[in-house]
């Protein structure tokens, strides 16, 4: 039985009763006092059944009593409230303490691919990869958790234009003036160099295209790259790898766990067969000399212009190398689920391809996600920036993370966990979409809503478990009892967890398993004082009530890819 089950069962027999054709709902209800969950529907349902709702609600509330039940009552115009008895709370806590997967449901297995991170080659990373690399990594571990076959991919920006003007700004960097650019690039120049002299040699060469001459020669150069040129494939591939390695020690660091590594060039073969496919099927078309597709209608307004599949001169866009890309991952890798995790600015061109993908029968019973996010500001409401007035680096937003952390936790081991989990819960602590206060005070912080507090309340727990088998304290099972109201109202927590993973699993939306270890670990605190557990006349409940929610929080930190320690 899930926390919802009895009442939806109770409902549905309810409304057959009293003639009423609806499927039954719930929800946690939003006065406590008044119960567990909670029906809004018989108001709608007694308007076009030409009933008094209160009255129609009295008498739902009558058809639906059972012994799983405490009280079933009606407050207001027409809510039916529902409060289970204590004794099928203590066994629903009971049997979800010896299922390993908490009482989760999960989901019809689906090969899913999630697309997150998206940095650039010589470009180093900064506050938006933040949101992407720790929303993306707990969604993936959501959708593993629920039983999909995921595959991580980073889809690193490795081609195009921005690839000619970095090898461009190599070439000026080596003295070249005139003449043959490529005899300038020397593949062994890039062995040493950091991802910040690669991203001072493409700022160096973007500069230098506002000349339209020189614009000219990194679009040869881009050519050739792409043509095959051993050399600056070589030059390509060196410069490649050290973003490669610096991103993947970023992401080890935050604990973003990538199964693929691939980029944009890894499409490229898939490019020209492509383009070929929607030409000859009439889906492409040209446009005063440019290749398009018209992406309207598919949810999009009318008025929204053509994905541009190829300019006027022959260069390929991310756009076609997202649509390839896409291809690329039904077709070879089986994908039936793709989800893309980006900031909210992208959200048109996203939608954009997932059209172009329907229309072009690339996507055939492929569910296609887009997981946005909105942007990490300072105190002064604007996009975060470092005091210099520059977007702030991944690099120094950890250790700023770190360094507070340090300062208040004296283990170094621990106050890298905990600085870390701070900066991760400070970005999913609050629903996706509406982007965050990048404050790092509040968010190291033990008190309130914050990675710290969840993560002491976790070593607190373990702190008690440690001590009650010290004292051989160790009950011969656990079987969760109810002691208190703070006890049943943890437990009641606890019981939401699974419903807590399906919504942020439907909706991609890790808050929702944020907000519940939050709740958790804010109705322990109740529980910790107002409950002695190892000094109680018999501590076996508790304990087991204690494991539960220890459980139930560490579960929910490991989905958000926060990491706990034992003692603070």
């Amino acid at each position: 039985m899930s926390v919802k089950s009895a009442a939806l069962a109770a409902l549905a027999s309810a409304y057959q009763l009293n003639g009423l054709e609806a499927g039954p709902c719930v929800v946690r209800s939003a006065r406590p006092e008044f119960g567990d969950l909670q029906c809004n529907d018989v108001m709608r349902l007694a308007k076009s059944a030409g009933k008094n709702p209160r009255l129609l609600a009295a008498e739902v509330a009558e058809a639906a009593r059972s012994a799983l039940f405490e009280d079933v009552s009606v407050a207001g115009p027409g809510f039916v409230n529902f409060r289970l008895a204590d004794a099928v709370v203590a066994a629903e806590a009971t049997a979800m303490l010896a299922d390993p997967s908490l009482a989760a449901e999960k989901a019809d297995p689906m090969r899913t691919v999630i697309d997150f991170g998206g940095p650039n080659v010589a470009k180093a990373l900064h506050v938006g990869h933040l949101r992407s690399f720790v929303i993306g990594e707990s969604l993936r571990r959501i959708l593993v958790e629920i039983g999909h076959d995921v595959l991580s991919d980073i889809h690193l920006g490795d081609w195009g234009l921005q690839m000619g003007k970095l090898l461009l700004g190599a070439a000026l960097a080596a003295g070249w003036k005139a003449g043959d650019l490529t005899s300038f690039i020397d593949p062994l120049a890039f062995e040493a160099m950091t991802v910040e002299e690669l991203g001072a040699l493409y700022m160096s060469g973007n500069a230098a295209c506002e000349d339209e001459a020189l614009l000219a020669l990194a679009r040869i150069l881009t050519t050739k790259l792409q043509d095959g040129d051993p050399l600056l494939t070589e030059a390509w591939a060196r410069m490649r790898a050290i973003s490669l390695a610096s991103i993947s020690d970023t992401a080890e660091m935050l604990d973003a766990h990538f199964d693929l590594l691939q980029g944009e060039s890894d499409a490229h073969a898939e490019v020209a067969p492509m383009l070929d496919d929607l030409m000859a099927r009439g889906l492409a078309r040209q446009s005063e000399g440019a290749l398009i597709i018209d992406v309207s209608a598919d949810g999009l307004p009318d008025n929204v212009p053509p994905l541009l599949l190829r300019k006027s001169d022959g260069a390929a866009l991310y756009g076609t190398t997202d649509l390839a890309t896409l291809r690329q991952r039904v077709r070879e890798i089986g994908a039936r689920q793709i989800v893309y995790c980006t900031d909210d600015r992208q959200a048109l061109h996203i939608s954009s391809v997932f059209s172009a993908a329907r229309k072009a029968g690339y996507a055939e019973g492929v569910e296609l996600r887009h997981a946005t996010f909105g942007t990490v500001r300072g105190n002064d409401g604007r996009p975060f920036k470092t005091r210099d007035g520059f977007a702030a680096s991944l690099r120094e937003m950890i250790d700023l993370a770190l360094t507070k952390s340090s300062e208040k936790v004296a283990d170094s081991q621990a106050a890298t966990v905990v600085g870390l989990g701070a900066l991760k819960f400070a970005d999913l602590s609050t629903p996706r979409k509406t982007g965050y206060v990048f404050d790092i005070d509040k968010m190291i912080s033990s008190e309130g809503r914050t990675g710290p507090y969840l993560q002491y309340a976790y070593a607190r727990i373990c702190s008690i478990l440690d001590k009650a088998e010290e004292a051989g304290i160790t009950p011969a099972a656990d079987t969760v009892s109810i002691s208190h109201p703070s006890e049943r109202a943890v437990l009641i927590e606890c019981l939401w967890y699974p419903h807590s993973l399906s919504e942020a699993a439907r909706h991609l939306e890790p808050f929702e398993i944020a907000d519940r270890a939050y709740q958790v670990a804010d109705a322990f605190s109740r529980f910790y004082t107002d409950c002695p557990v190892l000094k109680a006349e018999d501590p076996s409940g508790r304990l087991a009530t204690c494991k539960l929610v220890a459980r139930v929080i560490g579960k929910c930190l490991e989905l958000l890819g926060i990491g706990t320690v034992r003692r603070m």
